[in-house]
């Protein structure tokens, strides 16, 4: 809907050329057909005759110009009939008054509405009369199918006046019922806006357990698999010897990675050769010579244990991608509910918009172009809200229609929209924190089952060394001998050794080779505190035995 008003002095401008050709001078108006018909450009003089731009030779109206096609868009005013006879009455509509046909003044005529692609009049801009607003003493009466022009008066039916009438109960009592409709609207919108809430959380909620019970499932199959996959190999280290450790470690660990860590890496324990011979000492830092001589005599594992290397690396790897996969989903999954909500938010707002049905404009509402949305003393029709919702003028046309508490309806949802928010936030915090929960739990299962590898690990070097002789004296913390050089290894002398904290000690002393030298060679002349020795006090009966080696 366009201004008469507004598009008087704007200048034409062809499309063809770009051109500017002309300005409108005036509107031809039917006011029989209430029809726009098109611009005079030119006025008729004494020699000449005027010169008009029909409307359908109209490609645009502007903000700033009008749009034609061509400069043989403008033509005289005796091409076209209709015009002609218009002009020839050279009826003249501003300052007209009108009346319905009751005698109820309505104001005098100001200006016209028309749409600008049919020309199509909507309606009247009028001064005074009896439902001028108090402030611009303007009001909009709309266009009856016919006006009845006199020489001084314009008559319209009395549906007109009915039409200007709000549709709340008048004027003077329009106030106290917007502020009851529009409460109870606002009532309406807040409870369809916590059920839509409820119903996006009851959805975020719903989505949350989902990934909790897969992350549950997800963690009660990785500590069977890992349970499953602990005891056998734990079975297989008790049954098997120092190749099932490589084993274990070469698949968790490639070789290639193995021999690049250690390098450079300080052993936290003596590295033995397969002869029982000393490779590196605890506390030697490992070459590339001594990586390489271990990988050459297939102990390249162990010196990669001795090291701290750690056999849980790829699954860490493989848990961390799996949590960033798990949190991109939940990502997903809440930036899917809160497109829901925001869907479920504008559809509120429009129906809010229509609480302004009925209702007196204000002020006059535009589009980014210029063009009317709703004019100032206009009421609200289905028109009017079809072209609001076009343009995305809804708030503006209630702002105009009076209903000032439309702002806090908007705040409402502004605030319930931002809790919203703040619960899809949460519920994703949860989720995340149980996903980290998860990991840690994991990772605390995959600890222990590592430590119980190292015990059975233990426990197995523990079992082969027991009944052989140490290679050097084994000492507590306060030097007292456990063992001697030759002696034997019991039971007593691996808890004492244990409790004073030198078994790793003992078990690296332990003599793995076939002896060349006799027992009684290699056996030292005072018994360790330990050894298997006859005592005259009845504190042992048994005597230890002399070892012959071949």
């Amino acid at each position: 809907m366009r201004k008469g008003s507004d598009v008087i002095d704007k200048v034409v401008v062809t499309s063809d050329k770009g051109q500017k050709i002309q300005r409108i001078i005036d509107l031809i108006f039917d006011h029989k057909r209430n029809q726009l018909l098109g611009f005079l450009v030119e006025q008729k003089g004494l020699f000449r005759d005027a010169k008009v731009i029909p409307l359908q030779e109209v490609q645009a109206i502007g903000s700033d110009a009008i749009i034609v096609k061509s400069n043989e868009s403008v033509v005289k005013a005796h091409r076209v009939p209709a015009i002609k006879e218009i002009l020839h009455q050279n009826i003249v509509l501003r300052g007209t008054r009108i009346l319905t046909t009751e005698g109820l003044y309505l104001g005098g005529l100001v200006d016209l509405f028309f749409d600008e692609h049919s020309g199509l009049v909507e309606g009247y801009e009028v001064s005074g009369g009896v439902f001028a607003d108090a402030y611009s003493g303007r009001s909009f009466v709309p266009a009856p199918e016919a006006l009845t022009i006199g020489d001084d008066v314009a008559f319209v039916p009395p549906e007109t006046a009915q039409m200007m009438e709000e549709q709340v109960g008048g004027i003077r009592g329009a106030v106290q019922a917007t502020e009851d409709r529009l409460q109870e609207s606002a009532q309406t919108a807040n409870r369809r806006l916590q059920s839509a809430s409820q119903n996006a959380g009851e959805q975020l909620q719903s989505s949350v357990e989902n990934v909790n019970r897969r992350l549950q499932s997800a963690s009660q199959n990785a500590g069977e698999q890992l349970q499953a996959a602990t005891d056998a190999t734990s079975s297989r280290l008790q049954d098997l010897n120092r190749d099932a450790a490589a084993s274990l470690t070469n698949n968790l660990v490639d070789p290639a990675e193995q021999k690049v860590y250690v390098i450079g890496k300080h052993v936290e324990r003596d590295v033995l050769t397969p002869d029982g011979s000393v490779l590196l000492l605890e506390g030697q830092s490992v070459t590339l010579v001594d990586a390489e001589a271990a990988e050459g005599l297939g102990i390249l594992d162990e010196l990669y244990r001795a090291t701290g290397g750690s056999l849980t690396a790829n699954i860490s790897r493989n848990l961390q991608a799996a949590t960033q996969s798990t949190s991109n989903r939940i990502g997903s999954a809440t930036m899917s509910s809160a497109a829901n909500l925001r869907h479920s938010v504008n559809g509120l707002a429009a129906q809010v918009i229509q609480q302004a049905r009925g209702r007196r404009v204000l002020q006059t509402v535009r589009a980014e172009d210029g063009l009317i949305i709703a004019a100032s003393g206009q009421i609200v029709t289905e028109s009017v809200l079809a072209r609001a919702q076009t343009y995305g003028k809804q708030a503006e046309l209630l702002n105009a229609a009076g209903l000032a508490v439309a702002t806090a309806v908007r705040s409402t949802t502004s605030d319930t929209w931002l809790e919203t928010k703040v619960q899809l936030r949460q519920g994703a915090s949860v989720a995340q924190e149980n996903l980290n929960t998860f990991w840690q739990a994991l990772k605390q299962k995959v600890e222990m089952l590592q430590r119980r590898s190292t015990r059975a690990m233990r426990k197995q070097r523990i079992e082969l060394a027991l009944g052989r002789p140490v290679t050097r004296v084994i000492l507590d913390p306060e030097d007292n001998v456990i063992l001697n050089v030759g002696e034997l290894i019991t039971h007593c002398a691996v808890r004492q050794a244990e409790e004073g904290g030198v078994l790793n000690i003992l078990l690296s002393s332990v003599y793995i080779k076939e002896p060349e030298i006799s027992g009684q060679e290699l056996r030292a002349q005072e018994h360790g505190m330990a050894a298997l020795s006859h005592h005259h006090n009845g504190r042992s009966q048994l005597e230890a035995k002399s070892i012959t080696v071949n």
